[in-house]
């Protein structure tokens, strides 16, 4: 975590400084080449004028000089599995115009990406984050508004404007095009280890989650399998949950309304506290990755009955779904559902929050914008976007695009239905944009969870305030 701040800070400065950052040069190792609609936005004459002017501009190209460029991509998303299709047939559709991506599992790929932008070595294409990773890389990435006006005319009647606009910087700088919608925080539960374990329903409160954690733990399972490692999934969960103590508050606090000493905030962090005392999470959650650990190590190892995650991973609730696929859940053909993270309050209120999963973001340094272009639009309203929207990755941004795919799991449609649900109805964004805050929180929560007094770690985020 330290080292993190240590990169972000390094980073800033060489921004500062010059933002000399070059489209392509660290080759790296290649790989070759789902969720319903949240917006309901008519189809405007703009739709088929995008489609055809790309149309022609793809024909124009092939028919043109012959000569393949070659596109670098860099991202945690898509996964491997699912990019070896989707870059395959973007390249079989678009023959002049080469791919090559390289994935990261989340957290690397942040550190990853900061080196490369602070030595010049930065990719073609870059996946973002909303809030302060987008703020952070903007200065490197070329207007998206601007590129997509040029090349992908009548794009704002198609894609989501509220998922534009959390790309959009306070100078009105779009850092990149928008890709996915997904909620926060979800369970992954697999139904049949709760039968096995009598756990009779999926818990709603906590008193039922900890429950749950006693019969699971009677049976040698873990409850709740969480990689509380990863900083970004933890500030993800405390926005939640304090819009569950009080709905707006963790925003008021951000724009400096209100302390962060507050009690509703106090209240969070001791509930933060309660997964890890509690026996809620595995032993050493503190040293577990989400991906691949919580993951694979537990959930898809059978050897946790829950796993925290954001709606995007919808994919295992369908038992055809490739990423199961020769696991052991997969091998006892368990039945997977998901559904919201239980109520941390003595109340029972529910709370989601939502925003745009991952952001397209263009070098300002790509020497081939129009073939970029390309990409985006066939990741954000293209074929792409259909196959991410098929596997329940996570909601659709364009308004063309809907699920068509396959309900083949027993728990499934009630699944999609329940996130689709809570993610059009969220309260908020599940991202602060203030990137010194959100690091305070990330770093009072690891201590909390390691046994802190919540107040006075409070406090420290308080201070990272008052010095703004």
């Amino acid at each position: 975590m330290r080292k993190r701040r240590i990169m972000a800070m390094t980073l800033a400065a060489v921004m500062a400084a010059s933002l000399t950052a070059c489209g392509g040069s660290d080759k790296g190792t290649t790989t070759p080449a789902p969720g319903q609609n949240q917006e309901s936005a008519a189809k405007d004459s703009g739709a088929d004028s995008a489609k055809d002017s790309a149309e022609g501009k793809n024909a124009d190209s092939a028919e043109g000089s012959g000569e393949q460029v070659t596109l670098t991509y860099w991202s945690w998303l898509p996964t491997v599995e699912q990019s070896g299709t989707m870059i395959a047939d973007f390249e079989k559709a678009n023959p002049d115009i080469k791919i090559e991506y390289i994935r990261t599992e989340q957290d690397d790929y942040f550190e990853k990406l900061q080196v490369a932008m602070a030595s010049g070595t930065g990719p073609d294409l870059f996946g973002l984050t909303t809030g302060p990773m987008a703020k952070q890389y903007a200065p490197f990435t070329e207007d998206m508004k601007g590129l997509a006006d040029q090349y992908l005319p009548g794009w704002d009647g198609i894609i989501s404007g509220t998922a534009v606009n959390q790309c959009v910087t306070e100078d009105g700088h779009m850092v990149g095009m928008p890709l996915l919608v997904a909620g926060m925080t979800d369970l992954l539960y697999n139904k049949t280890l709760m039968d096995e374990c009598g756990i009779e329903k999926v818990p709603t409160t906590y008193a039922e989650l900890k429950d749950a954690a006693e019969k699971a733990k009677a049976k040698g399972y873990v409850c709740v399998a969480a990689g509380a490692a990863d900083d970004w999934i933890n500030s993800d969960w405390f926005v939640q949950i304090s819009n569950e103590f009080e709905k707006g508050a963790v925003y008021e606090a951000e724009q400096g309304k209100r302390p962060w000493t507050d009690q509703c905030f106090v209240d969070t962090m001791k509930a933060w506290q309660n997964l890890f005392s509690d026996g809620i999470f595995e032993d050493g959650a503190l040293g577990v990755a989400t991906y691949p650990d919580a993951r694979d190590q537990y959930f898809f190892a059978r050897k946790a009955v829950f796993f925290m995650t954001g709606s995007w991973h919808l994919g295992p609730v369908s038992p055809s779904a490739p990423e199961i696929q020769g696991t052991e859940i997969s091998n006892q053909k368990d039945i997977i559902g998901m559904s919201v993270f239980p109520s941390m309050t003595e109340d029972g209120t529910i709370c989601g929050t939502s925003g745009v999963d991952i952001v397209l973001a263009v070098n300002k340094d790509c020497k081939e914008k129009e073939a970029a272009m390309r990409f985006v639009e066939y990741m954000s309203n293209g074929e792409g976007q259909q196959y991410w929207v098929n596997r329940l990755q996570g909601a659709p941004v364009s308004s063309e695009i809907q699920y068509t795919g396959t309900v083949d799991g027993e728990l499934q449609q009630q699944s999609i239905d329940e996130v689709n649900d809570y993610v059009s109805n969220a309260v908020g964004n599940r991202k602060l944009v203030n990137s010194e805050i959100e690091t305070a929180i990330q770093v009072a929560m690891q201590n909390v969870a390691a046994g802190a007094d919540p107040a006075q770690e409070l406090k420290g985020v308080q201070s990272v305030a008052d010095s703004q």
